[in-house]
């Protein structure tokens, strides 16, 4: 048998191609890829001997198709497939469309083989908990609920997953076709649906779906910009089931944890086997259609919440080009720029996987490299604002985004340039004295390295160029996205694994992320900030201890629950750190020789190094056991024991934060409720 895979994007890379090479050999297997670098790139990657621009210059020697292209093609490729006669197993969500492709299957020969991608019906668990259901384990009153989410990280070549002119939805068009999929497949199509989304004029990221399927009762949460628990779980009749959303083979069924082995076989090979007469299809393009249905019947029913204007001002029916604008502080500058200014947005995009927030709003995106100056003076033509908050992996890169920025912002007469700084440019240890007028203080930190000297060449070329330009240095910026300040503490906090600095006493220098955003288009409305520097701060004097007891009442816990490191070592402590650094350095010694020996003499490597080795490493956490530590650089976050000062950005700009700590915590932790994953463990 002889397959045409049609598409070369991550789906074709990642599975279908390595699987099809497998299951018939490279030489019975023919590309249909238009992208001449990208077939370059898998004709190399894959050893691939036959590759084609046109499908329809292979569609005659081949007998099956598998369409990998993105999906608001589909129809228009298995038409071509049906007429030619050519088996088909199409890749999810099958089309933007499930009339017209309707409409094509009712042209279809009846022995003709056509599948959807509904992968994870091949999973064991998957398999086992729908046995169970139409079984009866669960009664007729089975509740199953799905909580999936991630954020967004799929390799997608061509980002048509965002782009609201190419699908007719977001998240639940791409991520959550296969959870909807399985619902379908255990308890039929729905006699009721109630759905919402987050859609604000671009496409969905988070959704919930309450559903009715006679007696038995569906819940469904989706989202590709935050993390659920990633579970399903069913419920009915005294039973209960838990799967892992990405877990195959393991299952708690009743509170006992089982591992369920299933045959073995991938959906290709179902596919082909179907094809040649020894399988039945698993995944019937009838099925996929009912799936379409379900989701046509839910967009149906999208509604634009209702919300309250806070506008700045000064940028209505202004076009502003945004860089970082997929990142934690960019996006949610976009929204605001989008929703409250009514500003026309351009968002630079380098990693489409990350442009899940801002495709919820009507944007225009922009692929381009930010090192190639051409690129950037297009991006920017007839745009009035610039905002750079772009960050690169080295310091050299950041300053070269900086230099292209500005050179294009040159050529294309922009207005004015705000560029993302931070308070790190000051120094490592915050002085009692600081203002956005003190020196800057380079130490040994990358990330501090690659700011300051961006920010160096800002002012350099600002002046040079004769632009108009602001810097912004936020310091420790907190809300909902916010990776170090909102997320990675409540996680530690969950875990058991965070700790106080002199129990949370210092000074809470943090501002959110609201906060930054007003003061960066502040910057460029007001004519004053013109070639000034500014920090932005919340103004109220908390401590670190009462700040983060707001994300301790999310999940139920007391700051008494959490050790703390303090500013001075006493003598016991200290004992115990050289303990534990004499240990560590022993341990480096005893893995070392262990793997030279271990080539020639495993067992005696294992005696003689690896198991003493063991016992040091189980010293070693007796050692540890409540001995919090924390680097150089988060000890002088926490230990400070001064307000930094933002009163320049009063006494200039004319304004103070909007946002205050309690409401933004309002704000944060009802966004973080959203999410299955912080709820008070019983």
């Amino acid at each position: 048998m002889k397959l045409l895979i049609i598409g070369g994007g991550a789906i074709a890379d990642c599975n279908h191609i390595p699987t099809a090479t497998k299951l018939l050999g490279v030489e019975n297997l023919v590309l249909a890829e238009p992208n001449a670098a990208q077939a370059e790139k898998l004709t190399k990657k894959h050893g691939l001997l036959h590759v084609v621009s046109d499908y329809h210059d292979a569609l005659a020697e081949v007998d099956a198709c598998i369409i990998c292209t993105p999906p608001h093609v589909h129809n228009v490729i298995l038409k071509d497939c049906v007429a030619a006669h050519k088996h088909v197993l199409c890749e999810k969500p099958l089309s933007p469309s499930s009339e017209e492709t309707k409409t094509i299957m009712a042209e279809a020969p009846a022995d003709l083989v056509v599948g959807v991608c509904h992968s994870y019906r091949f999973f064991p668990t998957r398999q086992e908990a729908r046995k169970l259901i139409l079984d009866g384990f669960f009664g007729k009153s089975v509740r199953v609920t799905i909580n999936e989410g991630l954020p967004s990280n799929w390799p997608t070549v061509s980002g048509y997953c965002f782009k609201k002119d190419l699908v007719p939805g977001g998240a639940l068009y791409d991520n959550g076709i296969h959870s909807l999929d399985f619902l379908l497949w255990c308890l039929g199509k729905p006699d009721k649906i109630v759905y919402e989304d987050d859609a604000a004029g671009g496409l969905e990221s988070n959704l919930t779906i309450n559903m009715q399927h006679g007696e038995a009762r569906a819940f469904f949460k989706l989202s590709r910009t935050r993390e659920l628990s990633n579970t399903i779980v069913v419920e009915g009749n005294g039973h209960k089931a838990v799967l892992g959303v990405f877990d195959s083979k393991k299952m708690v069924l009743d509170g006992k944890e089982k591992e369920i082995e299933g045959n073995g076989k991938s959906q290709l090979e179902n596919f082909l086997d179907t094809v040649a007469g020894k399988d039945q299809l698993v995944c019937p393009i009838a099925d996929g259609l009912a799936v379409m249905e379900t989701l046509e019947r839910c967009y149906a029913q999208k509604k634009v919440k209702a919300y309250e204007k806070h506008p700045v001002g000064g940028f209505g029916g202004k076009t502003v080009f945004v860089t970082g604008g997929t990142g934690f502080i960019g996006s949610h500058l976009v929204e605001q720029l989008v929703l409250h200014e009514d500003a026309k947005v351009r968002v630079l995009v380098h990693n489409w996987g990350k442009a899940a927030y801002v495709s919820r709003f009507d944007v225009e995106f922009v692929q381009a490299d930010i090192l190639d100056e051409d690129a950037m003076a297009k991006a920017m033509e007839n745009c009035d604002f610039v905002f750079h908050l772009a960050v690169m992996g080295r310091v050299e890169t950041n300053v070269k985004a900086t230099e292209s920025i500005l050179a294009a912002a040159k050529r294309t007469g922009i207005k004015h340039v705000v560029q993302m700084s931070s308070v790190v440019v000051h120094g490592e240890k915050v002085p009692p004295d600081l203002t956005a007028d003190s020196p800057l203080v380079p130490y040994n930190d990358a990330y501090a390295q690659s700011k300051l000297q961006s920010e160096k060449r800002f002012w350099e070329l600002l002046e040079e160029y004769g632009l108009h330009g602001s810097v912004v240095r936020p310091t420790y910026v907190w809300g909902p996205y916010s990776m170090w300040y909102t997320l990675y503490v409540v996680n530690q906090m969950q875990k058991g694994e965070f700790s106080w600095v002199d129990y949370g006493n210092g000074i809470c220098n943090a501002v959110y992320v609201g906060n930054v955003v007003d003061l960066c288009m502040q910057c460029c409305t007001n004519p004053k900030a013109d070639g000034q520097a500014f920090i932005a701060s919340d103004v109220e004097r908390v401590t670190w201890r009462e700040f983060y007891g707001h994300y301790l009442n999310v999940i139920g816990k007391k700051p008494s629950d959490y050790p703390s490191v303090p500013l001075k070592n006493g003598a016991f402590r200290k004992m115990r750190l050289n303990i534990k650094n004499a240990l560590w350095k022993r341990m480096v010694v005893l893995m070392d020789k262990y793997e030279a020996l271990a080539s020639t003499s495993p067992k005696l490597a294992l005696w003689r190094y690896k198991a003493p080795r063991k016992v040091l490493r189980l010293t070693r956490n007796v050692v540890m056991k409540n001995l919090p530590e924390k680097g150089a650089s988060e000890m002088a976050i926490y230990s400070q024991s001064v307000p930094i000062s933002v009163q320049k950005n009063k006494e200039v700009l004319g304004s103070q934060p909007r946002y205050s700590v309690e409401k933004g915590m309002e704000i944060t932790c009802e966004w973080l409720r959203w999410s299955d994953l912080y709820a008070p463990k019983a």
